[in-house]
């Protein structure tokens, strides 16, 4: 009982004491949103933060002392603050912005500008400095870096929704500022087109995003955007805008195993230089730039030679406000050579039979867009003309290979927000129409493509919703006809809708929840449909039978943000499932023919394996800042496990090698794995910056791979095809692949950079797939230039 009064009387005395508050409302300086989980620090230790409507209200002593108002990626408010006996003081207090802030704003999730923390889906963000530090000449070996991410042979493999699937068909929709950059007829990702030069950062969701981007998005979407100067770059170089020069030279390592040498004790060599000249003139944004880059290669006959030039511009009208148009415009010449298989593990930088296909031609887009904005309703209207032209050769002789197609294809979108309920409404429609003549693809075939889509985003207090749907037709028509079910038919009809939905609560001041489920579609290329050719001594056979495959995606995930002094990031941990119907893979098999009853040979064809579902879960680590005036360090790393399998083993994945055809049959420990995928991913990249001094470092770690194509692993496979070594090699990488990049630069001026990048700095041997072998060691120098 004396315990109970005593509580009470101190009770009593505390409130006496703290008779007296502070209340108010604390919100963002830039647009005057309200803050929740906001600090509010009183000197003597006290305090408390702001509700979901960003209120506070604390109690405090009488008197005059200092108070702290601190939010993560906002610069403290220090108030010193009088208040007398029994007083009710209002103070509200607008943060501003930190500008060492992680501060990452993303495009792709809803079509608009978000907080990366505050969207719905997982999302990974490269940034323009590790593209360019890293010496990068195409886009795409960037792209490897990313956690969850794997490129092979050109395309794009998110958390093991994609196998191996050479140069046609794509899970991953490649996009450039919000338009697809996909062949019309192969459905191939054209990464020698995108402009490395102008990059403002590279966004890529993980997931199905087909309710928002349509059929190729079906395992995600890799959005690159530019970069136009800024009012900072005019005011920081006292010009209308900026120039940007790199030139690099580099040699490629001899190999480790001398009989891997195919070059003898000649080091091959690369170089390139690019360019770009960003300008403001008036109400014109410009930029200009060119790449021209020239690599021997590391196997024999991969000879590259490109020139590549680019165009942005945007023209604000000074009679209409609100409107803007312009073009922005990508033309490259190339020649490269590739092949397909090795000629064996102690040759494998010898093409099969040395047997060379190179490809010539001009690619080129061209996309004028109209963007009008009036009141909460902005209207856009995107246009894309893509002309992709590949002359192919076979040891130099034209074998009527060639393929060229072109795509027209325009989006309409209408975005109204609603600021009063705090409401977003994104509808639009996309129209396509590919025209492609191919050797490779049986003649001329012509696809259209149409389709509406929605999409509702809401912030409510903590929560922000998204809602999405779409509906997307297909319809093909080819100059050959194909015998299917007993009918001869040349015309070919899909359509479905999907739908999307997502939420992100916001649980404390930097700590973000989030569940997404959305589903996709892919109808399939014409090289999966109707393919015929001969890939270094390979056969290749179109399946006019293939099946459009579906599926969904699914995740829970949190970002929780962390702060040490001027340097912040987010640790992001996700759990995910996707699973799909009719999926397409590319196999190698006995293949009758398409036309007729007749038996095929032995070759690659793209198939549906049916029912398949990968779980997994995924942590991931990024940030940027000042840990001292003088140090500063970017951090990007990640990992994810994936458990890939096929959920219909009666319909092609089986366990019994002799029960099944040769085709149907996996290479590994567990035959329920679905083929040319990892179950481990782990990758990082940490660059330190002190004064003029930068050092940085990338690992990246793929565990075995270990389920194939049988074909591969029979023992009479060299007597039937002549490919040789690959059990010997599956056993010699069994381990996995750990492969380590290292690069150094020095600011010698304040306009130009020093750089020296090795990569594969042990040496490694790996491969990204069976019988292709990844380069050796090499190393480059670099000069960047900025005025």
């Amino acid at each position: 009982m004396r315990k109970i009064f005593t509580l009470v009387i101190f009770t009593i005395c505390n409130l006496t004491i703290y008779s007296q508050t502070i209340s108010g409302t604390i919100t963002d300086a830039n647009n005057n949103e309200e803050l929740i989980g906001a600090n509010i620090i009183l000197e003597n230790g006290g305090g408390t933060s702001t509700d979901v409507f960003g209120k506070y209200t604390l109690n405090t002593e009488e008197g005059t002392q200092k108070v702290t108002f601190k939010y993560i990626g906002y610069e403290d408010i220090v108030k010193e603050i009088t208040i007398n006996k029994g007083e009710n003081k209002t103070i509200n207090v607008a943060l501003k912005s930190s500008s060492e802030q992680l501060s990452t704003v993303v495009v792709s999730a809803g079509r608009f500008e978000q907080k990366i923390e505050e969207i719905t889906v997982s999302m990974e963000v490269i940034k323009p400095t590790l593209i360019e530090n890293k010496n990068t000449t195409q886009i795409e070996t960037a792209m490897d870096q990313i956690p969850g991410v794997n490129i092979t042979d050109g395309q794009a493999n998110i958390r093991g929704g994609s196998g191996w699937s050479f140069g046609a068909g794509t899970r991953v929709l490649v996009m450039v500022d919000d338009m697809p950059l996909i062949s019309g007829d192969a459905g191939q990702a054209q990464w020698s087109l995108i402009a490395t030069e102008n990059i403002n950062q590279v966004e890529v969701i993980k997931g199905a995003s087909s309710a928002l981007y349509g059929s190729s998005a079906l395992n995600g979407v890799i959005n690159v955007r530019t970069a136009f100067p800024s009012q900072k770059d005019i005011d920081k170089n006292k010009l209308p805008g900026y120039t940007k020069v790199n030139m690099h030279f580099g040699l490629i390592d001899k190999a480790e195993r001398d009989e891997l040498n195919w070059n003898g004790e000649k080091r091959r060599a690369f170089k390139g230089i690019e360019f770009l000249q960003a300008m403001k003139i008036d109400n014109l944004d410009l930029s200009i730039g060119g790449n021209i880059f020239k690599d021997d290669g590391y196997r024999m006959g991969e000879i590259t030679d490109r020139k590549r030039f680019n165009m942005n511009s945007t023209y604000k009208s000074k009679k209409i406000e609100g409107l803007s148009y312009g073009v922005n415009a990508n033309f490259l010449s190339q020649s490269s050579g590739s092949t397909l298989i090795w000629n064996g593990l102690d040759e494998a930088y010898i093409p099969l039979d040395s047997s060379i296909s190179t490809t010539t031609g001009d690619t080129y887009n061209i996309d004028p867009f109209v963007t009008y904005l009036r009141g909460n309703n902005r209207h856009s209207l995107r246009t894309r003309f893509l002309n992709v032209t590949n002359n192919n050769l076979t040891d130099g002789v034209d074998v009527g290979q060639s393929n060229s197609s072109k795509t027209y294809y325009a989006d309409y979108q209408w975005q109204k927000n609603i600021k009063k309920y705090k409401l977003r409404i994104t509808s639009g429609t996309t129209n396509e129409k590919v025209k492609a003549n191919s050797d490779l693809f049986s003649g001329k075939n012509y696809k259209t493509n149409h389709s509406l889509y929605t999409q509702l985003d809401k912030k409510w207090n903590r929560l922000n919703i998204s809602l999405g749907a779409r509906y997307e037709g297909f319809s093909l028509h080819s100059e050959d006809k194909y015998f299917i079910g007993g009918d001869s038919i040349n015309d070919f009809y899909a359509g479905k809708p999907v739908f999307r939905t997502g939420l992100n609560y916001q649980a404390a001041e930097a700590t973000y929840v989030r569940a997404s489920w959305g589903q996709g579609y892919r109808f399939p290329s014409m090289a999966e449909l109707f393919i015929s050719t001969n890939q270094s001594g390979l056969e290749i056979y179109p399946n006019p039978d293939l099946k459009p495959e579906s599926g969904w995606s699914s995740e829970i995930g949190i970002k929780q943000g962390v702060k040490t002094g001027k340097w912040m990031g987010y640790i992001d941990v996700a759990a995910f499932i996707q699973q799909y119907d009719d999926m397409m893979e590319f196999s190698y098999g006995q293949w009758g023919s398409a036309r007729s009853n007749e038996v095929g040979g032995v070759g690659f064809k793209s198939i549906n394996v049916g029912k398949t579902r990968i779980t997994g879960a995924e942590l991931s680590l990024s940030g940027q800042g000042k840990i001292t005036p003088d140090l500063t360090i970017n951090l990007i790393a990640g990992y994810t496990y994936m458990n890939p399998i096929s959920l219909d083993l009666d319909y092609v994945y089986g366990e019994d090698y002799y029960e099944k055809p040769l085709t149907y049959r996996n290479s590994g420990s567990d035959s329920t794995m679905l083929k040319y995928r990892y179950k481990h991913i782990a990758k990082g990249d940490l660059e330190i910056v002190y004064k003029e001094i930068s050092l940085g470092g990338s690992v990246r770690y793929n565990s075995f791979m270990k389920n194939i194509d049988a074909i591969f692993t029979n023992p009479l496979l060299p007597y039937l095809t002549g490919i040789t070594g690959i059990n010997e090699s599956r056993e010699k990488f069994g381990s996995g692949d750990l492969i380590i990049d290292l690069r150094a630069g020095y600011q010698i001026t304040k306009t130009a950079r020093l750089g020296l990048i090795v990569n594969n700095l042990l040496n490694r041997e790996y491969m990204s797939r069976p019988a292709n072998m990844m380069p050796p060691r090499t190393i480059a120098m670099q000069l960047a230039l900025k005025i």
